[in-house]
């Protein structure tokens, strides 16, 4: 037990010596987890699962571990997700109980959860730490029921997978909101989220675009490319949902391909927008155009670069916040790599996953989808359409092949080519 009661969660941090509070810990994860999961209906759900995602570490052995962690530099030694994890199983959370046992090693199995459960029933240090916690922080046993998404028993009866997207993105915002608050700790300072979202930058993205075009050499297809680009930007006042851009190499598909999400994301207010590419120098090539149309002198970094290729401990300017906004894609325009994105999105470890949150209410752009493998597209196109149905996402599918309806298990709105031939082709 702490001084004068308190508990602690992390420990002292360098400067004024001070802990780390359980309860303001506790308490600072809901509300970042919550505020995450309102983009998609969870905000109650995963606030709830914040709460009580560090339970555990009230007991007294855990509480003694992290003093001595603090003269012997190393792990407490003392195991605190069982407690929570229990909790959200007796309240009745079922599989979201995976989401607190998980949240530093990775999503569990649903064997390997009934057996940590069967065990927490049994652990005497289970009781304790809620015990001791509840005093502080009472909210760990709700008044009513967690309000879950109301779309999620149509969801479940529709799509077996959309329970599996739901639990994984609220595992995103407790795990994203959990290293943000034990970082405000440290710093003494919370880090601030980004100020501009994807909506506000379409005048942005227009200007940049004109004085692109000033400065350009004319084409014998520019009139194409115009019709292309009018096409999208029509296109972009539509619903939420999937959508084609079929356009030939040269017809100006990554300015069509741009614009489309910022009028999008402008016309529904959605925060971002993740372009992801299959190819590493496709991708920087997009990425420098992006960040030429999108930067302005002096303002604040926009288009976060994203990618294996990408040294962000290299000392170069802007680094710092590009290092720090890779963690977690807090950023209002992402460029990223196909394996990256997909890779986030079905992995079950922290690290990867803390990102996975930021695709709800955002615009998918996948260029050269025809791409994508195969052997992947139907696990990989069920989730698109999971994240349009019942997360807010709109996906974008790029690509200068014709990509047949056959390989697309989706219903999908087409752009429309302009009404011209393509025999002539840009560079």
């Amino acid at each position: 037990m702490g001084v004068a009661g308190l508990l602690w969660a992390h420990s002292a941090r360098d400067g004024d010596g001070l802990r780390h509070e359980l309860g303001d810990h506790l308490r600072g994860t809901a509300w970042l987890a919550g505020a995450f999961g309102n983009v998609f209906d969870a905000g109650p759900l995963a606030a709830h699962c914040g709460v009580v995602h560090d339970v555990g570490k009230g007991c007294g052995d855990w509480q003694c571990g992290l003093i001595r962690a603090e003269s012997r530099p190393g792990p407490v030694g003392v195991p605190h997700k069982h407690a929570g994890t229990w909790l959200l199983d007796q309240q009745n959370l079922g599989i979201m109980a995976a989401v607190v046992f998980g949240h530093h090693g990775g999503l569990p199995s649903r064997s390997r959860l009934k057996e940590e459960l069967h065990f927490a029933d049994n652990d005497p240090l289970v009781a304790e730490a809620i015990r001791r916690v509840e005093m502080i922080v009472p909210e760990i046993h709700p008044a009513t029921p967690i309000a879950l998404p109301r779309w999620l028993p149509e969801a479940a009866d529709e799509d077996p997978l959309a329970l599996d997207l739901l639990v994984r993105m609220v595992y995103s915002t407790v795990v994203d909101a959990d290293f943000l608050d034990t970082e405000a700790h440290f710093a003494a300072a919370s880090r601030p989220l980004h100020p501009i979202s994807a909506a506000d930058l379409a005048e942005r993205f227009e200007q940049g675009r004109l004085t692109m075009l000033d400065g350009a050499r004319s084409s014998p297809i520019d009139g194409l490319r115009q019709a292309v680009y009018e096409q999208c930007l029509e296109a972009a006042q539509g619903p939420r949902g999937i959508y084609r851009i079929p356009a030939p190499t040269g017809s100006g598909k990554t300015l069509a391909a741009g614009g489309f999400a910022v009028h999008h994301a402008r016309r529904h207010g959605l925060k971002r927008v993740i372009v992801a590419v299959p190819f590493m120098s496709i991708t920087e090539q997009n990425a420098a155009v992006y960040r030429g149309l999108l930067e302005q002198d002096g303002g604040h970094p926009v288009v976060l670069e994203h990618h294996s290729g990408i040294d962000l401990d290299d000392g170069a300017p802007g680094r710092p916040w590009q290092r720090l906004a890779a963690e977690n894609w807090d950023a209002p325009f992402v460029v990223t790599t196909t394996i990256r994105l997909f890779e986030s999105l079905f992995s079950n470890k922290p690290a990867a996953m803390r990102r996975v949150h930021r695709l709800a209410g955002s615009v998918i752009v996948l260029d050269e989808v025809q791409a994508l493998p195969d052997r992947l597209l139907i696990p990989i196109m069920s989730a698109l359409r999971a994240l349009t149905r019942w997360f807010g996402a709109t996906v974008v599918l790029a690509s200068a092949s014709r990509t047949p309806r056959a390989r697309l298990p989706i219903k999908t709105r087409r752009i429309k080519r302009a009404r011209t031939s393509w025999s002539c082709r840009g560079g």
